[in-house]
C-alpha cells in the first residue's frame, strides 16, 4: 500500500488555515491506485475506496449519526472480474486502449464469422429478408453505411437495434472509449474497435468476455461537525468516490477527475472545518453508485439521516481537477440568488476565469436532492483536460491547474452563504 504511506506523510504536514493541494494530490493518487481497483467491482475496490475514507473521517474528527459513517445499500451489477480478449482475424487488442464492449455486454466467448451489411441488404426487399438468416451466429459490421440514405431508413434503424438477432455488434468509428457500468444484462454484446485499428475487409473475430453478475453490498459514508450557533441548519457538501472499476484483470479505470478530485476537495474542505467551527453544520457525504445511476445519492433522499429540510445549501463537487476554462454551477438558473453571490465572491477576488450558468441536470448527486426540495448546486470544473470514463483519466494525467482557486472560492462560497 505505498501509496498510503505517500498520503500519510503528506498529512503530517497540512496546512491548517486553508486548502492544501498536496493533501488534494495525496488524496487522488491513493484513491487512483492499483490497490483500489477503479473503486469499482473488482478486488474489492469500492469497498477499499469506502474504508480509506471512512478513516479520513475518524482523523478528521468528524461526528457521525447513526453509531457509524457507512449508510449500507446494496444494487446489482454487471461486471468483469477476468478474461477479457478479443483478436481480429489473428491480431490481439488490448483492452481499453484499443477495444471495449458495451456497459452490461453479456458473456460471450468463441469465433465469429463478420458479416458485412451492404445499401442492398437493406433496401431490396428480398435481400432484407434474408439479413435475419444469414447474420445467425455472426457478428455484423454496418459503420460505412451510417451517412447513406436509405429508401427504408427504417430497415437500418432495425439493423442498428440488431432486430435481425445477430450474435453481436462490431463498430470501429471511435477515436476514443467511453465505458460505464449496468445494473443489467445488455442484450447482445457490442464491440468497439479503436478506429483506424483495421482499415482491410475484417473476417472473423475471436472473443472471450467473462461477464458476471452479482448483487453488490455497498454503502455511503457520511460524517459532519456540528454547528456553533445554527447547528440545526446544514451545509453539504458531496463527492461520489465509485467509478467504473476494471475491465478484466489488468485494465484499470483509475478515475481521478471522475471523481477522485472531488473526494480530494471535500476532504480538503472537511479539513478547513475542522479548524474553522461552522456557524451552521457541516455535513460530508461520499455517494456510491453514482456511476450506475446516482443510486446512492437516491437512497439517502429517500432515507436521509437528518431532515432534508434542515439542509440550508447542498454543494456537489465532481470534475474538481481542472478549472483553466473556469466553473459551471449546475441549477444556476433554479437558485439565481445564490449563484450571483457565487458570481460575485468570484469577480471580487479573482479566483477563476469565469463562473458559468447551467440549467437543472440530472448528470451527478446533487439531483435527487433538488427533486426533493433542498437548494442544490452542482459545480465542475472545465479545462483543458479530455479524459472522461476512459483508462487515461489517472492521476498522472490530472492538472490540479486551478484547484486552489477553485477551493478558495468554494470555501468563501460556504462562509458568506451563513451570514
Amino acid at each position: 500500500m505505498k501509496n498510503i504511506f505517500i498520503l500519510t506523510f503528506i498529512l503530517s504536514f497540512q496546512i491548517t488555515f486553508g486548502q492544501n493541494i498536496e493533501y488534494a494530490r495525496g488524496i487522488v493518487e491513493t484513491l487512483c491506485s492499483k490497490e483500489f481497483a477503479g473503486r469499482g467491482y473488482v478486488n474489492d475496490g469500492n469497498q477499499k475506496a469506502a474504508n480509506f475514507i471512512k478513516a479520513e473521517y475518524k482523523r478528521l474528527g468528524l461526528q457521525h449519526f447513526n453509531g457509524d459513517f457507512y449508510q449500507a445499500l446494496g444494487f446489482p451489477v454487471v461486471y468483469y472480474p477476468s478474461k477479457v480478449e478479443l483478436s481480429v482475424d489473428d491480431v490481439e487488442l488490448a483492452p481499453g486502449t484499443e477495444f471495449m464492449v458495451n456497459a452490461g455486454c453479456p458473456k460471450v466467448s468463441g469465433r465469429f464469422k463478420i458479416l458485412y451489411i451492404d445499401s442492398a441488404s437493406i433496401d431490396n426487399s428480398s435481400e432484407f429478408t434474408k439479413l435475419e438468416s444469414k447474420a445467425g451466429n455472426k457478428f455484423i459490421f454496418f459503420d460505412h453505411l451510417k451517412n447513406t440514405k436509405f429508401t427504408h431508413p427504417e430497415r437500418f434503424k432495425l439493423v442498428s437495434n440488431n432486430a435481425i438477432k445477430a450474435k453481436g455488434i462490431i463498430t470501429r468509428d471511435l477515436e476514443k472509449f467511453t465505458w460505464s457500468v449496468h445494473p443489467e444484462w445488455a442484450d447482445y454484446p457490442v464491440v468497439q474497435i479503436k478506429k483506424g485499428r483495421f482499415s482491410h475487409f475484417m473476417i472473423e473475430l475471436k472473443i472471450d468476455i467473462d461477464a458476471q453478475y452479482k448483487f453488490h453490498n455497498t454503502q455511503n459514508i457520511i460524517g459532519y461537525f456540528k454547528g456553533k450557533t445554527q447547528p440545526d441548519s446544514f451545509i453539504v457538501f458531496s463527492a461520489h468516490y465509485d467509478h467504473l472499476g476494471m475491465f478484466g484483470e489488468s485494465t484499470i479505470f483509475p478515475g481521478a477527475n471522475d471523481n477522485a478530485s472531488g473526494v480530494a476537495m471535500m476532504l480538503d474542505l472537511a479539513n478547513y472545518f475542522k479548524s474553522h467551527p461552522p456557524k451552521y453544520s457541516v455535513a460530508f457525504i461520499a455517494f456510491t453508485g453514482e456511476e450506475i445511476g446516482l443510486l446512492g445519492s437516491y437512497y439517502y433522499t429517500q432515507n436521509p439521516l437528518f431532515p432534508l429540510n434542515q439542509i440550508a445549501m447542498l454543494l456537489n463537487l465532481d470534475l474538481m481537477g481542472t478549472g483553466d476554462k473556469g466553473l459551471t454551477a449546475v441549477n444556476a438558473t433554479q437558485f439565481k440568488d445564490e449563484f450571483l453571490l457565487l458570481q460575485t465572491i468570484n469577480a471580487d477576488s479573482n479566483y477563476l476565469v469565469s463562473v458559468n450558468a447551467r440549467g437543472k441536470a440530472q448528470n451527478s448527486d446533487h439531483y435527487y436532492f433538488t427533486e426533493a426540495g433542498v437548494k442544490s448546486f452542482f459545480f465542475y470544473l472545465m479545462g483543458n483536460y479530455h479524459f472522461y470514463h476512459d483508462v487515461h483519466d489517472s492521476y498522472e494525467a490530472l492538472t490540479f491547474s486551478k484547484y486552489d482557486e477553485a477551493f478558495s472560492l468554494i470555501r468563501d462560497f460556504t462562509l458568506q452563504y451563513q451570514k
